[in-house]
């Protein structure tokens, strides 16, 4: 008889508990999962009785704890793909960054005056665009010295003109 009222102290807790968790949710697309997680969870209170007589409650124990189990394996998965993601970004960030200055260097001892240079890079490093910012010395040469600027960045650096962007 002790066994029947704790059973029903545990159920009628938990209900109380997962009652309250529901109506304090603010949005209600959380709504749907915590009636569908409480439904869960009071299914497996109320068959925890069922499962103590046959003898299986440490069955299900074993196959909840093995499904946490992957679901926490399945997570890190995930959280280490993001942290590649983030860290290949960060280098692609940092190589960008390294080729503009390197380009801008380059211009210099070819007495090129650049005022910025962008580089984007692709996600396997390859340059998919520079944006450059010249000084022009005046606006009647300025169309030779653009010329120049690409004829020096295909030369020097292989990249399709279709990959330059001169902005003024």
């Amino acid at each position: 008889m002790d066994g029947i009222l704790n059973w029903m102290k545990e159920f009628l807790i938990i209900y109380l508990i997962l009652n309250i968790l529901t109506n304090l949710t603010a949005l209600d697309q959380y709504k749907k999962h915590l009636h569908f997680f409480s439904g869960v969870v009071l299914m497996l209170v109320l068959l925890t009785p069922v499962l103590r007589l046959t003898g299986k409650e440490g069955k299900l124990e074993a196959l909840i704890s093995s499904k946490v189990f992957w679901e926490k394996l399945d997570s890190a998965r995930q959280d280490t793909k993001k942290l590649e993601f983030i860290r290949n970004s960060h280098y692609i960030a940092r190589y960008e960054q390294a080729i503009a200055r390197e380009m801008r260097q380059q211009a210099q001892q070819q007495d090129i005056a650049l005022r910025q240079v962008q580089v984007r890079l692709t996600d396997d490093y390859e340059i998919r665009r520079v944006t450059i910012w010249p000084e022009f010395s005046s606006d009647a040469q300025q169309e030779g010295e653009k010329k120049a600027l690409i004829q020096f960045l295909t030369q020097t650096y292989g990249l399709e003109e279709s990959r330059i962007f001169i902005q003024q």
